[in-house]
């Protein structure tokens, strides 16, 4: 039997983002019992490669200005709007901004499920719909489920589509009305999985532990010589990241160690890139000892060539939320110790053994001396070998990935249905709107 699987993405194989599906689509091509066809949302540029025997269909990508306002119509008149506004009263969050919100992702919603009945019809019904984030993709395959496009769906949730508190006004679009009606969804870490059944009242058997992996890297970092210090951070360059605080971290190092030679890099872009690089030169500019470097956005290969070829004594988190950073997996694949707080599912990852776990909100200081704990204190070659260790023993993509992948087709495969809850008559209003 071949199950046919729709992966659906942000914009993945297409820039930006996304980069840690290039570990897992690999096992999908390997699978002789599934077709595989990628829909991403956004299409720009030319796209990255895919293994051959995977699909990309841009059927979710195209969307017409006259029908984006049509959907909107359509989202302002729904059930599913009334009750998210509902919703928005009873958690006092109801302000301009969240009901625009409510209404777009509805609206946004009922595009997307359109576009996957389209796209059933084109080419038969989809098995499993597998959404890689817990976002209107995720929501819009529930709704193409009940026009009999989608047989299954299941979808992932990370970091950013899971907490609220990383979203304004503390506001997670649709996702209570949702949670019930997946087939299966795949949390991160134990973390998350109790955060989802608290939060969102997700059922406690839908909800599964899946982590990610990473590639175990062939060869270890090497550190330092003796006399220097070098640190990485690989992160988006956004508030939720802290990076201010490594930037003051770095700065009190290097005062209380003038004769190390520290060189801090940071690997990824985003909005405040150049805020961040002008507060590091500014707060480390009287400091002869400590350098820092901003590489921006780098491909994923390029971050796994990075520690092979470069010294790395150790890997600094300073987020406010985060779900399993892939980023410090890879850096603990390939044995560098790891600085990162106690929030999210790090505490899964990162321990004292091969590193420092922070608490949930460290400041510069905290994140100082900790540093100082990884790079001075005695069993540094004993934290290199227990971050590799760490990875051999959780996150390793090859056996990660492999489970994951046979979970998701073995729902596919099977013959039993989950009885139909909810939005029965806005499915059917979109059905018939669609075909106007």
């Amino acid at each position: 039997m071949i199950v046919n699987i729709a992966i659906l993405t942000n914009a993945y194989p297409y820039l930006p983002g996304e980069q840690f599906i290039e570990d897992e689509i690999g096992y999908w091509a390997a699978r002789t019992d599934a077709r595989v066809t990628l829909l991403p949302a956004l299409a720009a540029g030319a796209p990255r490669p895919v293994p051959t025997g995977i699909a990309v269909d841009l059927g979710m990508a195209r969307s017409a200005k006259h029908r984006r306002l049509w959907f909107m119509l359509l989202a302002l008149c729904s059930a599913i709007f009334r009750r998210e506004l509902g919703q928005l009263r009873r958690s006092r969050k109801t302000n301009p901004r969240t009901v625009v919100r409510a209404l777009l992702h509805t609206s946004k919603v009922f595009e997307q499920a359109a576009q996957l009945r389209r796209y059933a019809g084109n080419h038969g019904p989809i098995d499993v719909a597998y959404c890689y984030w817990n976002e209107t993709q995720a929501c819009a395959a529930v709704l193409a489920r009940k026009a009999g496009a989608v047989r299954k769906v299941v979808s992932r949730v990370h970091g950013f589509d899971l907490y609220e508190a990383r979203r304004r006004d503390g506001y997670m679009p649709l996702k209570r009305q949702f949670i019930a009606d997946y087939d299966a969804v795949f949390a991160l870490s134990r973390e998350a999985r109790a955060y989802l059944q608290r939060t969102y009242g997700a059922p406690p058997g839908k909800v599964r532990v899946s982590p990610l992996g990473v590639p175990l890297a062939g060869a270890r970092a090497r550190p330092s010589a003796a006399g220097c210090l070098r640190v990485v951070s690989v992160s988006s360059c956004l508030r939720v990241k802290r990076l201010d605080r490594i930037v003051g971290a770095m700065a009190l190092l290097g005062r209380r160690h003038p004769d190390i030679s520290m060189t801090w890099t940071h690997i990824g872009a985003g909005p405040l890139l150049e805020e961040i690089t002008a507060q590091a030169r500014a707060e480390l500019r009287g400091l002869g000892n400590v350098t820092c470097t901003f590489l921006g956005e780098l491909p994923n290969h390029a971050v796994k060539a990075y520690y092979l070829n470069t010294p790395v004594d150790m890997l600094v988190n300073a987020s406010e939320s985060e779900g399993v950073p892939v980023s410090i997996m890879e850096a603990m694949s390939a044995g560098v110790p790891a600085v990162a707080p106690d929030v999210g599912g790090i505490s899964s990852l990162v321990s004292d053994r091969c590193g420092v776990l922070l608490g949930p909100r460290p400041d510069a200081r905290e994140i100082a001396e900790a540093m100082e704990r990884v790079a001075f204190a005695d069993g540094r070659d004993s934290r290199r070998a227990q971050a590799r260790q760490a990875i051999e023993a959780g996150f390793d993509a090859a056996r990660n990935y492999r489970d994951f992948v046979a979970d998701v087709i073995a729902i596919g495969a099977s013959s039993d249905r989950q009885p139909e809850r909810a939005f029965q008559r806005p499915a059917y209003r979109i059905r018939q709107a669609t075909r106007r």
